[in-house]
């Protein structure tokens, strides 16, 4: 089993631009108490690099040096195929801001008030691109990776890093954990902990990538900065210091005052508020006592800073002085949408990367068009299932290829009648019954059916959670298209039961949720109707093991959601949405109920029903029917009526001839007794 405990011990930053006015929020003060109560190795780490910090620069700090520290950095851009994709050119705008202001020549250094004029700091510290990466390949710096990871935003987003002791890596993504900006650890902080999830670098909304100062910011606690006021996140409360003697004292500022108002906590004395590690909207300027702190981070063994600007390691990343290359392309792609239907148009998206092409080809062996040159087609898929795309990019440097069978599903357009019950008793519910299982990040975790647990009988979709290594990790199992139009108004609504159980027995590490969509035009867009998270969700208690259920009825919880009378449609999905974390276990989920009888499914004389065998022959055995009189009628998937019978049950199997039925694939079999409704789908073989 592969589970991480993760502490994280963060500086946040919230920075916005200087029109906009908001409350900041920083992880900086709890979290790091949280990672030193866990690793109080820190500790040492900490005092180590204060202890050389000082004596630097008293013995060995110069002021100014024959050159800037060079440091290679490389951008790894996570990714759905949204604008979190951004472009070479927002990232070359990004490294132009940081070199700017850490060089002193940002366009408004001089805004800065007269007192702090003079201290003014040129950092001497620039930042390239790399452009050999740690196998030696040729690249451009960026680096491009298509996961879901974008939406998370934490330690377990920060993919792919590259070694530490040669590269500045930072991480761009979509969303950030608990609404921030961004955020970066001191050189202390991850000198023992930074590699399992990565930790060492930093990770910002894709949108403030060369937003006004934020990654200055963040790369300032890289290099040992903190902000202003001290080590912590509440600016304006309580004067503070950020142990750099010109910088003085401050409480900290999350607006910008004028200049006779910022003498707060020593007056007369103005406060350092336009500083780049300040929170006021008008930052600008380091000082040159950051700029001492910098230079002994980047000339300490913490963290291995001091290998970074080596000239062997600037050779090793292609960042030395004069060395220019250009790359081939890395063939790379995303659609508009993942989930789409016979006949839909989807639209593919060039996302090529490392040199540019200047010849695209694009195969789709099923669509319409087979093969196309344009730099994003649109293409109509005829067939149902995961479909191949190929796409090859070439330029004078070489060619690339990538090949994908899991960008794009065509899901088949058979409708269901409800209400409809499935408890998965049907083997092939992933294959002949339209039930899709949507592994998001392509990994180890994802839906699957199995035949050892079950709320009615012994199948149910399993979601094996177990061997999860990232927090948030997201499937999906999507439904087949159903007709909810005959359906009475009490009737709209959708049920299940779960199985959910913790490895860990501290319930308050687990972050998993449950969301349920809908959508009425073939996954275009989808309506969330239920969604819940945290540790409320676990039923099955502390489980250390492989954990299966069974059909133990006290490890089931029943869920049901009312729907909007706007799904009262004929051709309505449902998604399953579970993100899960390396807390939890295993997620079971059966007898799922679209459109109940006003009966509740918890007393619904029908909700144990099932059929055997299925696929059958000659016969089906009905089981679990309640004593008395029923009707049973089996249609084909076009709504044509193959059987009609009205039975009388007197045990708890009943025996319906199926002779007459000859043609070989899937039916719906419905059960009627009094007001319960029961339909589910059958095959015949």
């Amino acid at each position: 089993m592969i589970k991480i405990t993760t502490a994280l011990s963060i500086f946040v930053t919230l920075l916005f631009s200087g029109s906009i006015s908001a409350q900041f929020t920083c992880g900086h003060d709890a979290a790091r108490r949280e990672l030193i109560k866990q690793h109080p190795e820190i500790l040492l780490d900490e005092a180590q690099l204060s202890a050389y910090t000082k004596e630097y620069i008293a013995n060995n700090y110069k002021g100014q040096r024959s050159g800037p520290f060079v440091i290679p950095i490389v951008f790894h851009i996570i990714h759905y195929g949204g604008n979190e994709n951004i472009t070479k050119a927002a990232v070359l705008n990004a490294v132009k801001v940081l070199n700017e202001d850490f060089s002193k020549t940002n366009p408004d250094i001089n805004l800065v008030i007269p007192e702090f004029q003079n201290i003014r700091a040129d950092m001497e510290v620039e930042f390239r691109l790399a452009q050999i990466d740690p196998q030696g390949n040729c690249t451009d710096g960026i680096d491009r990776i298509y996961s879901p990871q974008t939406w998370m935003g934490d330690d377990y987003a920060k993919l792919n890093n590259w070694p530490r002791e040669k590269y500045l890596n930072i991480w761009t993504v979509s969303r950030m954990r608990d609404g921030v900006a961004g955020y970066s650890y001191y050189p202390s902080s991850v000198d023992a902990l930074w590699n399992v999830p990565a930790r060492d670098g930093v990770i910002l909304l894709y949108n403030y990538v060369a937003s006004d100062h934020t990654l200055s910011h963040e790369v300032g606690h890289w290099s040992n900065l903190s902000h202003v006021w001290g080590d912590n996140n509440s600016p304006g409360e309580a004067c503070g210091d950020d142990d750099v003697d010109d910088t003085p004292i401050t409480k900290g500022w999350n607006f910008c005052p004028s200049p006779q108002n910022s003498a707060v906590c020593n007056p007369p004395i103005k406060e350092n508020y336009q500083n780049i590690m300040e929170y006021s909207f008008c930052s600008r300027m380091f000082t040159e006592g950051q700029k001492a702190r910098v230079h002994a981070a980047l000339n300490s063994n913490k963290s291995q800073r001091n290998n970074l600007h080596t000239e062997a390691n600037l050779i090793a990343t292609g960042t030395n002085d004069g060395f220019v290359q250009t790359c081939a392309p890395i063939a790379d792609f995303c659609a508009n949408q993942r989930y789409a239907c016979v006949g839909n148009s989807v639209k593919f998206i060039n996302t090529s990367y490392n040199g540019v092409a200047t010849d695209v080809l694009w195969e789709f062996p099923n669509g319409t068009p087979s093969v196309s040159t344009d730099a994003s087609p649109s293409v109509v898929f005829n067939t149902t299932g995961w479909q191949d795309v190929k796409l090859t990019v070439t330029n004078a440097q070489g060619t690339s290829t990538k090949t994908d069978n899991q960008k794009i599903f065509v899901a088949p357009t058979t409708t269901f009648a409800a209400p409809f019950y499935e408890n998965f008793e049907s083997p092939g519910a992933l294959n002949d019954f339209g039930w899709i299982a949507n592994n998001l990040d392509h990994n180890e975790t994802f839906f699957t059916q199995v035949s050892n647990a079950g709320k009615s009988g012994n199948h149910s979709m399993m979601l094996n959670n177990y061997y999860t290594r990232f927090n948030r990790d997201i499937d999906e199992l999507i439904s087949p298209p159903f007709d909810l139009s005959q359906l009475a108004n009490a009737q709209m609504n959708i049920s299940f039961y779960y199985s959910l159980g913790s490895w860990d027995e501290d319930f308050s590490n687990v972050y998993d949720s449950i969301v349920v969509y809908a959508t009425t035009n073939c996954g275009g867009t989808w309506t969330k109707l239920y969604n819940k998270g945290g540790s409320s969700i676990i039923n099955a208690g502390y489980q250390s093991g492989f954990y299966v259920p069974g059909n133990d009825q006290a490890y089931w919880r029943y869920v049901k959601q009312n729907l909007p009378a706007t799904f009262k449609q004929p051709n309505v999905r449902f998604k399953f949405q579970v993100f899960s974390s390396v807390k939890t276990n295993n997620f079971y989920i059966d007898d799922i109920n679209i459109g109940s009888a006003p009966v509740g499914m918890e007393d619904n004389v029908l909700s144990h029903f099932f059929v055997q065998p299925n696929p059958f022959g000659n016969a089906l055995y009905l089981n679990n029917l309640p004593s008395g009189n029923c009707s049973v009628e089996m249609r084909d998937v076009t709504g044509r009526l193959v059987l009609s019978s009205e039975i009388n049950v007197s045990s708890d199997v009943f025996e319906l001839d199926a002779s007459n039925i000859s043609g070989k694939g899937i039916y719906l079999l419905t059960i009627k007794s009094g007001d319960a409704v029961r339909t589910i789908k059958v095959m015949k073989q």
